[in-house]
């Protein structure tokens, strides 16, 4: 695989550097008089590295590495700029930054999109339509990232409903569901189809009875159906995005 999302990475971690005056050098690295980061792709290891090491009158001292990302060909720009967020929230704990988060009650839900395909951020007002009861969830969730990060938040909150209502095998529910479903995959951008096909791909993870309930949501549709299908397998062998979904 080759880096070619170094720059998606440092780009969501250049605010916080040029906030702390850190500079950039020709290694690679960024300093200020006392600390230096560096980010790196281990191709062996299909990493991407945040290493840090401490400064004194200018001699750098040794890196050592103190936070990493799995970060194969499967993944994104989408994916790169979370490991950024990622690294920026290690290098506060580092600094001993304190980052002031909102209050739980100040976090707005996610609204609908006005024009063009369904995002993830509008697809998240249809989740939490059609499960109000995860509204509380959501707000925390953004309160304590500071961000939506989907995948983390469906991970504890629409995945394992999804295996609920199929498990309880109401037609009522199961209907509603299939429509969220669908709605997602079929109005959403890239993105947003993409997290649909991987949630529905997670409920069904190494349980060959919930595959069966998984594909029958969704037979109605074969397009649909094909994607889920095909993903599953795919999805079992990636291990970030079991890591990041499967909780």
């Amino acid at each position: 695989m080759d880096n070619r999302f170094y720059d998606n990475v440092i780009g969501e971690m250049k605010p916080f550097f040029e906030e702390h005056s850190f500079v950039s050098h020709d290694d690679g690295s960024f300093r200020n008089e006392t600390k230096a980061f560096l980010v790196e792709y281990n191709e062996a290891r299909q990493m991407y590295l945040l290493k840090f090491a401490e400064v004194d009158n200018g001699n750098v001292g040794e890196y050592s590495e103190v936070c990493s990302w799995l970060f194969d060909d499967s993944q994104s720009a989408k994916d790169a700029e979370a490991v950024g967020i990622d690294f920026v929230n290690t290098m506060r704990d580092n600094l001993g930054i304190k980052i002031k988060r909102p209050a739980v009650s100040d976090v707005d839900l996610p609204s609908a999109d006005k024009n063009g395909a369904l995002t993830v951020s509008g697809f998240a007002k249809k989740v939490l339509d059609v499960f109000p009861q995860f509204k509380d969830d959501y707000k925390a969730h953004v309160a304590h990232y500071g961000n939506f990060l989907y995948l983390n938040f469906y991970s504890k909150t629409l995945i394992p409903q999804i295996r609920t209502l199929l498990n309880e095998d109401n037609k009522k529910n199961k209907k509603k569901l299939f429509d969220l479903i669908e709605t997602g995959y079929l109005q959403g951008d890239r993105e947003t189809v993409n997290a649909v096909v991987t949630v529905l791909a997670a409920a069904a993870y190494k349980d060959d009875d919930m595959k069966a309930k998984v594909l029958a949501l969704v037979e109605e549709n074969k397009h649909l159906y094909n994607s889920v299908n095909a993903f599953i397998p795919v999805f079992a062998s990636n291990k970030k995005l079991v890591a990041a979904l499967i909780k």
